[in-house]
């Protein structure tokens, strides 16, 4: 009997094994399609909803259309900036040049804290010292180096039949015909200037004032005007640029006024050289500092560009930081802008969704019902946002780019920029609406019967309430340190204050709208009749609402209030500091 009881034991005991995996085979399967249930019960609920409630999401649509796009915008001309570069125009045949540091940097020990260091660039020249022309031909892989000097001149061309009164008259650059290795410039006739009386100008120069090979012009640099004898005509085979005029080299150094300094040297390497050996001997040749406390920098590539427009980087480097508040701004702005238009569509809906969960409808169900919608229309948004945030920034760049700095735009910038833009909106769509939602998903289905019908809640947390106090309180104190200051610090707590009190807004709204109703309220009834009855009953009964549709109009008007007087401010009174130049600048 115990054999057999036995025998019986390990019998059962193997079925016993093997029910048990196909148990475990029947309890998964109804579990896959349960979750298959939920994704369908939620995918039939969102599409019902948005054909339903299609006012809703056409606002939260729109909404984030317009964020897409402006977020996308900003996002292409922040990146254009940054990889802006000064064009090469001056020296497109020199393999490098050799230009003194622009650059000034100062470092300071703040009482309690680390040191720290501040740079600036001059927007003047910082010109090298003539000996180091001599130290760079000297160099290995020299063929050639030149010092190049540029002085503005005014061209005027002498009529003889007019009795010496001038005809015409044309500002260009002056430089030396030795220079004129390191420019597209070639001579096409004539010949070049040997004597100081001589001058050879270029093609659209001569065009221009009518003058040969053979006129006589006449030049005024900073003293009084002078009569020269054009030798040849020199062409660029391309148009742009300003006017050329070449003198021989001693006498433009007489004339620039700084004898024993160059503005730069240009260098022609040897055949064969290239250009990080180039720029490798250059540097071991050249001291680390020319003329005290500047170093001596050695360009190559597209580099060289920054040696014919100094203030080019400096005119970057005050840009960005701006043009980076601005976006970061436009950011919290779209943001929020996104979040109260979801929430409030959301909320319109609050009646419905408790509804549903209160005839057994899971919490799961319901939040993925509503992320659903809101992917979907966030997602079709953020496509159609970010095809127009290509327009908007390129034209955003044409109002920003200058001869000096062009802002380039390579094939993947417009790419990255909205790819970038869309993800953001799309991915910060869907919690805001299952936050919104939280507070109907996560109710029993007892409660939320009770909560489907329940009125409106008028007041914030306490929470919410205090730190919009604070935060109100910061951005007032910060508003009036910025009456207080000026320039750059004024802006930066004009910044801040406006972000403080926007979010306090954004956190007060309910108790703003209350206010504002018990003010206004009487003079609406009294202008507006029946509709200024309803309308006040309607915002008086709907507090949260009201406060939800006053935070974006209160982000716009503070935003454009703010970037406003900061553009006023960046421009600065009448008799400061002139604007950068908008026109290409050889000197």
């Amino acid at each position: 009997m115990s054999a057999t009881v036995g025998k019986n034991r390990t019998g059962n005991g193997s079925s016993t094994g093997n029910g048990n995996g196909a148990g475990d085979e029947r309890a998964a399967r109804p579990r896959a399609d349960a979750r298959a249930g939920v994704r369908r019960a939620s995918a039939f609920l969102a599409r019902r909803s948005l054909k339903a409630h299609r006012r809703s999401w056409g606002a939260v649509f729109t909404a984030t259309t317009a964020a897409a796009a402006l977020i996308g915008a900003f996002a292409f001309v922040v990146g254009s900036l940054l990889l802006a570069q000064p064009p090469v125009e001056r020296y497109p045949g020199a393999d490098a040049v050799v230009a003194g540091d622009q650059r000034v940097t100062y470092t300071a020990k703040p009482w309690g804290s680390e040191p720290k260091t501040a740079t600036a660039y001059l927007p003047e020249r910082v010109r090298l010292d003539r000996s180091l022309v001599a130290k760079a031909a000297s160099a290995r892989g020299v063929a050639k180096a030149v010092a190049d000097d540029s002085v503005p001149v005014t061209v005027t061309v002498t009529d003889p039949g007019s009795g010496g009164a001038g005809a015409d008259a044309a500002v260009a650059v002056g430089r030396s015909w030795t220079a004129a290795a390191l420019t597209p410039y070639r001579l096409t006739d004539g010949h070049a200037p040997r004597t100081a009386g001589e001058v050879v100008i270029d093609g659209a120069l001569a065009a221009a004032t009518g003058s040969g090979t053979g006129s006589h012009v006449t030049l005024q640099f900073d003293g009084a005007p002078r009569s020269y004898t054009v030798s040849g005509i020199a062409g660029t085979g391309h148009r742009g640029g300003s006017p050329a005029v070449f003198l021989t080299e001693h006498h433009l150094a007489a004339v620039a006024g700084h004898p024993g300094t160059v503005d730069a040297i240009g260098v022609l390497a040897e055949k064969g050289v290239s250009t990080d050996a180039l720029r490798a001997s250059l540097e071991a040749a050249l001291p680390d500092r020319a003329r005290g406390d500047r170093e001596v920098r050695v360009l190559t590539g597209a580099e060289r560009g920054q040696a014919e427009h100094p203030d080019a980087l400096g005119a970057r480097n005050e840009l960005l930081p701006l043009l980076a508040s601005i976006t970061g701004t436009v950011f919290m702005v779209a943001l929020l802008v996104i979040a109260t238009t979801i929430s409030q569509a959301v909320h319109q809906r609050s009646g419905e969704l408790a509804l549903l969960r209160a005839v057994g409808a899971t919490p799961r169900q319901l939040r993925s019902a509503v992320g659903r919608e809101v992917s979907r229309v966030a997602g079709a948004a953020a496509v159609l946002g970010a095809v127009g945030a290509v327009p908007l920034g390129l034209l955003m760049r044409s109002l920003l780019t200058t001869d000096p700095l062009p802002l380039p735009v390579p094939v993947w910038l417009p790419f990255a920029a909205t790819v970038t833009a869309g993800v953001l909106v799309a991915l910060a769509a869907r919690p805001v609406a299952v936050l919104a939602a939280r507070a109907v998903t996560g109710l029993r289905p007892a409660a939320a019967l009770g909560a489907a019908g329940a009125p409106e809640p008028g007041e914030p947390g306490r929470v919410r309430t205090v730190a919009g106090a604070v935060l109100a309180l910061a951005g007032v104190s910060a508003a009036g340190a910025a009456t207080a200051q000026g320039g750059q610090a004024a802006a930066v707590a004009a910044s801040g204050a406006a972000t403080s009190l926007i979010i306090a807004v954004a956190l007060l709204g309910p108790w703003i709208a209350r206010g504002a109703t018990r003010v206004l309220g009487t003079p609406l009834r009294r202008a507006g009749g029946v509709s200024g009855f309803l309308a006040d009953r309607s915002a008086a009964a709907h507090h949260r609402r009201l406060g939800a549709a006053i935070t974006p109009i209160v982000l716009v008007v503070a935003f454009v209030c703010v970037q406003l007087r900061r553009a006023r401010r960046w421009s600065g009174p009448p008799t400061g500091r002139p604007p950068p130049r908008s026109g290409p600048t050889w000197w």
